[in-house]
């Protein structure tokens, strides 16, 4: 058996890795499981090594990693004619996984239909929304955790769509014990800086410019990137403008959630802001963000000045 291991989650994909690896060749050593990176490597290489049988043991393992050659944007050049003859062959002795970080598969090339009818193909796509929701409840099952209904909420907005901080953050909750509240959630785990930035947007909305200068100025004092915060504070726009163009179109939350695959609560908050918002702010506004995006990168302004003339500058945008 040979496999594809391809997506964004690269948590979880090590963690199918592992199991294979010890499924397929459980004594591996060095010998038996090798290793070998597509963008250094040739494939002429890795396939000698693929036919060559196993030290001292019925099967050996090859990994390979940036199997790039696979998907959409591989800008690293492989010839897989070698490769698809001997998927229709392969020595029975040896599994070969072809690893990949990129999001889809090209199902245009020769290779990936191959694949596709001789390897096992496991896709790890990135946590949306939703996703995050459904894979927290799931861990909390299986951790035993005690967590308030108000608290879940407060946990779930500081989570990230990523598996590994995930894991770490209820790894804290895990060790604590005992029911998890709001005040053990605010004092546990990590504050995102998307939950600042989206602070920022409601200080902004509300036209307070005390407490949107206060805020900006923290984020600078964490040493944030003034590109990279104008980008998240553009995605939060963003979010804010699709809600409010769904909600002119009479569909209510469930559809906005299902159509956006955003977590409910998220949903429900943005909406509450929205109602008050005309679609021509949000789209001024993001209008601004862009134009500063373009003269910050470009050095015609100074990067913390720049963004506090945003914040003057919006105060008089009609909402």
């Amino acid at each position: 058996m040979n496999y594809v291991l391809y997506g964004e989650e690269q948590y979880l994909l090590q963690e199918s890795l592992t199991r294979i690896v010890k499924e397929h060749v459980p004594d591996a050593n060095e010998l038996n499981k090798i290793v070998y990176d597509a963008d250094v490597t040739d494939m002429e290489t890795i396939l000698e090594d693929a036919t060559t049988i196993p030290f001292f043991s019925a099967c050996k393992i090859i990994l390979v990693y940036h199997a790039n050659f696979l998907g959409t944007a591989n800008e690293h050049a492989v010839d897989t004619a070698a490769l698809e003859r001997y998927l229709d062959q392969p020595m029975e002795s040896t599994v070969m996984v072809l690893i990949g970080d990129f999001e889809k598969l090209d199902a245009r090339k020769k290779i990936v239909k191959k694949v596709q009818k001789t390897c096992r193909v496991l896709q790890y796509r990135k946590l949306d929304e939703q996703g995050k929701y459904s894979y927290v409840q799931e861990q909390i099952k299986k951790r035993g955790l005690q967590v308030e209904p108000s608290a879940m909420q407060v946990l779930l907005n500081r989570l990230p769509l990523d598996i590994r901080t995930i894991q770490t953050e209820l790894e804290k909750l895990e060790l604590y014990g005992g029911m998890i509240s709001v005040d053990v959630v605010e004092k546990l785990v990590t504050r995102p800086l998307e939950e600042d930035v989206f602070q920022l947007v409601n200080a902004v909305v509300e036209r307070d410019l005390k407490k949107s200068f206060h805020m900006w100025q923290d984020l600078c004092v964490l040493n944030k990137d003034a590109i990279y915060l104008i980008a998240l504070l553009a995605s939060q726009f963003r979010f804010l403008y699709e809600i409010k163009a769904l909600m002119l179109q009479g569909k209510g939350k469930d559809a906005i959630k299902d159509e956006l695959k955003a977590h409910p609560y998220r949903v429900q908050l943005t909406m509450k802001t929205a109602q008050r918002l005309s679609i021509g702010y949000l789209m001024e506004i993001l209008e601004q963000l862009a134009t500063l995006d373009q003269n910050l990168k470009a050095g015609r302004l100074d990067k913390k000045l720049g963004f506090e003339m945003f914040l003057l500058g919006i105060q008089g945008v009609r909402q």
